[in-house]
């Protein structure tokens, strides 16, 4: 895995310092107590303010289990010195926020704040997590107001991004095998309904001629999904096999009887056409290849901006034992698990 680490890294520290930052349970803030079976003592300083062992330890934890079962005790230094740097970056974030005066409105937070609570089926389940969690709506709007500003500061970078047909072009030729390939399978109108009764109604109004559109308008208040008529959903047909097995081998362009999706959910579904596996052309795929550059460019900007707020962060390490050595952060692991 050493041999992967410094492309990696960038990766897991920009997730895990977005998650830390934004109090999305990453990152376990305080309770910086004695770890069962070792010593807790200072490792490091940033901007000023102390790093214990446990704090670091319960960092590097996270991040591991984002690598999951290809991390070994030989890669704990590295996995250590990344966690040293998200919480560097975590506190010239703060400072980066500041400084662009980038603020979260009240109506903002508890806008929210309302959405998670309406996450859970009842507010007193909503209590309930909180008095399991040990965290009080105090806590968790400030975690709420720090994402806000997080996602601001990642929408002003967002907003520096220009992209041309050139680059697009460019992107598209580039990727289209892998990215554009359309696999063979079958283009379908699906509609699913939370009311049994309204979707044999509607499938009796679709079978007696009337228009898709129509009939699923009028039965609206019941559905659930439906795809728009001249917009059919492509499926594989491995996929039609496994998740509509109905239409496998169903008439074309008739719509099936009701069945049933489990959870008082019922759909119809009409097979339109067959599509052969091809590369979708530049006109048809030109602004998901726009979306897809777009989205590469930002994570770029992303990974510069939190390289520049670790190259100006104060960091001093206490306790080089437990951080990889310089010798062996440059050298080249032959016998290194290549994944």
């Amino acid at each position: 895995m050493r041999n992967h680490t410094k492309i990696i890294m960038i990766i897991v520290i920009l997730f895990f310092v977005a998650s830390c930052f934004a109090g999305y349970g990453l990152y376990v803030r305080g309770n910086r107590g004695r770890q069962e079976g070792m010593r807790d003592y200072a490792v490091a300083e940033v901007g000023g303010k102390t790093v214990m062992r446990s704090e670091l330890e319960k960092a590097a934890q996270q991040i591991s289990e984002r690598y999951g079962s290809n991390v070994t005790s030989a890669d704990a230094p590295g996995i250590r010195k990344a966690a040293l740097d998200g919480i560097a970056i975590e506190g010239e974030l703060a400072k980066e926020i500041s400084d662009r005066k980038i603020e979260a409105a009240n109506d903002e937070i508890d806008a929210e704040y309302k959405r998670a609570m309406d996450s859970y089926p009842t507010r007193e389940e909503f209590a309930e997590y909180l008095k399991r969690s040990g965290r009080t709506e105090r806590e968790i709007k400030e975690d709420i107001r720090k994402h806000i500003q997080m996602r601001k500061l990642f929408e002003s970078l967002e907003n520096d991004i220009k992209i041309d047909d050139k680059e697009t072009r460019a992107f598209y030729d580039a990727t289209k095998p892998f990215l554009f390939k359309r696999p063979a399978g079958f283009n379908v109108n699906i509609a699913a309904f939370t009311d049994k009764a309204a979707a044999e109604e509607a499938r009796k109004e679709i079978a007696a001629g009337g228009k898709w559109d129509d009939v699923i308008a009028k039965h609206r208040a019941a559905l659930e999904m439906a795809t728009s008529y001249d917009k059919p959903m492509l499926m594989a047909e491995q996929m039609l096999q496994k998740e509509l097995p109905v239409l496998k081998d169903y008439p074309m362009n008739k719509v099936t009887p009701v069945e049933d999706a489990g959870a008082n959910r019922s759909y119809i579904a009409i097979k339109r056409s067959k599509e052969a596996e091809r590369v979708l052309s530049f006109d048809e795929a030109s602004a998901d290849a726009a979306s897809a550059l777009k989205n590469q460019k930002m994570q770029q900007a992303q990974q510069k901006l939190f390289g520049d707020l670790l190259e100006r962060a104060d960091v001093k390490i206490l306790d080089e034992s437990i951080f990889p050595s310089n010798r062996a952060e440059g050298s080249t692991a032959s016998a290194d698990k290549v994944d």
